[in-house]
C-alpha cells in the first residue's frame, strides 16, 4: 500500500554509510521538517541503520517539547528508506552498494516517480524532484553521479560532521595551515613511480618532517602530532580528502556540524575559504546536532537485545551512584572502528581504575577489540566495572552517575559529552581527533589529553604545546592515568566541569529562538527550498 504525502518541496538527504556520519543528518532531517510545515524529506540509509535512524529521529520530537500531533505529521514527511539490501554490517560492503545502487535510485526520485525501499519494500507515492540535495562531503560518487543526471539543475550541498578546523588541515589552502590539493599531479607521479594514486595519497597524506603547523583556533602543532596512534585498519584518509577536496570546490553550499560557540576562529576562518572557492559556497553551520533536551532523557530502545543491555547498564549506574555518588562514573569509548593495538594499555587504565576505586562502563564496539577472558573476569570481580559491546552513550552521558567520559574525541561523542555539561578524557587516534582534542583541552579546557598513549611515527617526539614526549610503555600510560584520575577529583577536574556545563548551556541555546543554529538553518532554507 502506497504511503500518500502532499508535499510543497522536497530535499534529498544522503550520508555516507558510516553511523557515525548518518546519525547528525537526523537530527538535520527533524529540525528542516519543523522549520518548514510544507517540506518532505527522502532518506537514504544503509540497511544495518534503518531501525536506528527511524527510533534516533522519532527521538528527536520528545512529549515534554512537541505535541504527539506535530510530532505525526513531522514523521510522515521524513521519509527513511534503503537503496540496496543488505545482511552484514560491512561498512566497506556498504560503501560500495550505497555508491552502485544511487544512481537508479536518484533517477527514480528525479523523475518524480513513486519510491520502493529495498529493505521492507514499502512504496512510497511520488513527489516532485527535490529542490536540493544534501551529500556527504566523503561522498564524491554521488555528487557526479548526481551532476550527470540533472547538470547543476538541482543544488548539492556538502553535509560535514567534522568540525572546521579539522577540514581546514586536511583539505585548506596551505596560506591557512591545510595541506591543500595534494591531489594535484599526483596521477601522473604515481604512475612515474608505478605505484598506484590511492597509495601515493596516503603516503603524501602522513609524510611529517615535523613542521610546525598553525591553524587558526587551534594551539599551533608539529605536523606528527596529527597522527598520534598507529592503527589497526590503515583507512585510506588520503584518498577519502582528495575526493572531499574535489567535492567541496564542486558543490553549491555546505552545512556543518560545527557552532561559532564551539570554534569560532577557525568556522570564521573556514567561510572565508570557500567564498574563495570557484562556485562560492556559502556555509551554514548548524552544530551542535543533538536531540531537543539532551541531557535529559532516558534511555528506550525497541531491539529486545539494546533494551536488555540497557537494563543492564541502568541497573550498574544507580547502583554506583549509591555506592560512589554522584558524577563517580567514568564511561570509556572510542566508536565502532578504533581500538588501541599495543598489547597492556587497555588494561592498565583498567588496573589504574579499580586501585583508585572509580567505577566505570567501557564499551568495546570496535572488531578490533580483543578482551581476554581473564580480564574480563578481573572486571566483574572487582564490582568497579561493566564491559558491553554497544552501549546507549547519550543516556550513559545524561545519567547523574557518570563524571567523565574517556573518548578518542570524536566530533559526535565530544558534542554528546559537552551537550550533557561532561569533561573528557582524550585518547586521540586520527582524523579530526587530534586536532579536537587539541582544542577542547586547551582553548575550552573542557578535557584532560593522554600523552603516552601516542604510538604514531613520531610517537616518542614531544608536543609542542607541553613538551611532553611519550615513553609509550604501558607502565607509563597507567601511571599517566592515575595522575588524571586525581587531576579529575582535585581543583582542576572542577574547573573542566564547570568550563564543559557551560559549554552545555550555550550548546541549548543555539536552537533556541534566535539561537545561531536556528538563524543557520532558516538562512539555508531561505535560500536552497
Amino acid at each position: 500500500m502506497a504511503i500518500s504525502t502532499t508535499p510543497h518541496s522536497h530535499i534529498l538527504l544522503v550520508p555516507f554509510s558510516a553511523f557515525g556520519h548518518t546519525r547528525p543528518v537526523s537530527v538535520v532531517a527533524a529540525r528542516l521538517v519543523l522549520e518548514k510545515e510544507d517540506l518532505i524529506l527522502t532518506f537514504f540509509v544503509a540497511p544495518p541503520h534503518l531501525k536506528q535512524v527511524r527510533e534516533d529521529i522519532a527521538n528527536q520530537f520528545p512529549e515534554s517539547l512537541v505535541s504527539s500531533d506535530v510530532k505525526e505529521k513531522a514523521l510522515k514527511r521524513i521519509r527513511v528508506v534503503t537503496t540496496y539490501k543488505a545482511t552484514e554490517n560491512d561498512i566497506i560492503d556498504m560503501f560500495t552498494a550505497s555508491f552502485q545502487s544511487y544512481p537508479a535510485a536518484y533517477e527514480t526520485l528525479y523523475r518524480g516517480r513513486p519510491f520502493t525501499c529495498a529493505t521492507t519494500g514499502e512504496t512510497f507515492d511520488a513527489v516532485p524532484p527535490p529542490v536540493a540535495i544534501v551529500i556527504d562531503l566523503f561522498a564524491l560518487p554521488q555528487l557526479q553521479v548526481t551532476r550527470a543526471i540533472s547538470g547543476t539543475a538541482v543544488p548539492i550541498i556538502a553535509m560535514l560532521i567534522l568540525p572546521a578546523s579539522s577540514f581546514i588541515r586536511t583539505i585548506g589552502p596551505s596560506s591557512m595551515g591545510g595541506i591543500g590539493d595534494f591531489g594535484k599531479g599526483m596521477d601522473d607521479e604515481a604512475a612515474r613511480l608505478g605505484i598506484s594514486p590511492d597509495e601515493l595519497a596516503q603516503k603524501l597524506f602522513r609524510q611529517t618532517d615535523g613542521r610546525i603547523i598553525k591553524l587558526a583556533g587551534l594551539p599551533d602543532m608539529h605536523d606528527y602530532e596529527l597522527f598520534p596512534q598507529e592503527l589497526a585498519v590503515d583507512t585510506p584518509m588520503g584518498s577519502v580528502f582528495r575526493g572531499a577536496f574535489q567535492f567541496l570546490n564542486e558543490c553549491d553550499g555546505a552545512l556543518i556540524a560545527s557552532s561559532h560557540s564551539y570554534e569560532d576562529a577557525s568556522l570564521t576562518q573556514m567561510k572565508s575559504w570557500l567564498q574563495s572557492l570557484p562556485r562560492n559556497p556559502p556555509l551554514y553551520a548548524l552544530g551542535p546536532l543533538l536531540p531537543p533536551g539532551c541531557g535529559r532523557h532516558s534511555a528506550g530502545s525497541s531491539d529486545l537485545k539494546k533494551i536488555q543491555v540497557e537494563r543492564e547498564i541502568e541497573a550498574f549506574l544507580t547502583e554506583m551512584q549509591a555506592k560512589h555518588g554522584e558524577r563517580s562514573v567514568v564511561f570509556i569509548a572510542f566508536g565502532t572502528i578504533f581500538w588501541p593495538i599495543v598489547p597492556g594499555y587497555i588494561e592498565a587504565v583498567i588496573e589504574a581504575l579499580t586501585d583508585k576505586g572509580v567505577p566505570f562502563v567501557l564499551c568495546h564496539a570496535s572488531p578490533y577489540a580483543k578482551f581476554p577472558e581473564e580480564i574480563a573476569n578481573d572486571v566483574k570481580a572487582s564490582g568497579l566495572g561493566l564491559l558491553t559491546t554497544w552501549a546507549p552513550q547519550q543516556y550513559i552521558l545524561s545519567h547523574p552517575a557518570t563524571g567523565w567520559f574517556l573518548t578518542h574525541g570524536g566530533n559526535g561523542g565530544v558534542t554528546e559529552s559537552l551537550g550533557c555539561g561532561i569533561p573528557m578524557i582524550c585518547w586521540p587516534f586520527a582524523a579530526d581527533q587530534p586536532t579536537t582534542t587539541a582544542h577542547i583541552s586547551c582553548n575550552l579546557k573542557v578535557a584532560f589529553e593522554l600523552v603516552e598513549i601516542r604510538t604514531g611515527p613520531d610517537g616518542s617526539q614531544p608536543l609542542l604545546r607541553n613538551g611532553r614526549a611519550p615513553k609509550g610503555t604501558p607502565e607509563a600510560v597507567g601511571k599517566e592515568f592515575r595522575e588524571v584520575i586525581d587531576a579529575c577529583r582535585g581543583e582542576e577536574g572542577k574547573e573542566l566541569r564547570r568550563n564543559a556545563e557551560e559549554m552545555k548551556r550555550k550548546f541549548e541555546k543555539a536552537w533556541e529562538e534566535g539561537g545561531e543554529a536556528k538563524q543557520a538553518l532558516s538562512a539555508f532554507l531561505g535560500r536552497f527550498v
